[in-house]
């Protein structure tokens, strides 16, 4: 009986589509800030973001190079730790389902437990890594 994962270049394959994956909500995210970046600092600053204006620019470039770090598979382990902090922090603090009124309680609690998903695929990028295909032949 064959296991799974499935060694060799099945699970290469497998761990490059887990990155694509995982990298996809932050390209998206980071080019959608990028490229709408007034509406982007409007949203931030009446959600309460301090220093929105200097903030967005920064973020928005954050989840663009993390993501391509994924997807490269290039330093992966230090993208993915970040992305962890980043999520664990920003996902309580935008999504207090404990708060929220009754018509978007669902929405924000279905958000707060997506980046606790999120949180758990980083964590465990950065422990096992991004696998053998990845752009530079080192381990990261």
């Amino acid at each position: 009986m064959t296991r799974f994962p499935i060694p060799g270049a099945g699970q290469d394959a497998a761990l490059l589509v887990a990155r694509l994956c995982l990298a996809s909500l932050f390209l998206f995210s980071g080019g959608e800030k990028l490229t709408s970046l007034p509406g982007a600092i409007e949203w931030a600053a009446s959600s309460g973001v301090p220093f929105a204006h200097q903030a967005m620019p920064l973020a928005a470039l954050f989840e663009v190079a993390t993501g391509l770090m994924l997807v490269t598979g290039w330093r992966a382990r230090e993208a993915a730790a970040a992305l962890a902090v980043w999520i664990i922090v920003l996902g309580p603090l935008f999504h207090q389902f404990w708060n929220a009124p009754p018509p978007l309680w669902q929405e924000s609690v279905d958000n707060f437990f997506h980046h606790l998903v999120m949180f758990g695929g980083m964590i465990y990028l950065a422990v096992f890594g991004p696998g053998r295909w990845r752009l530079a032949n080192r381990e990261g």
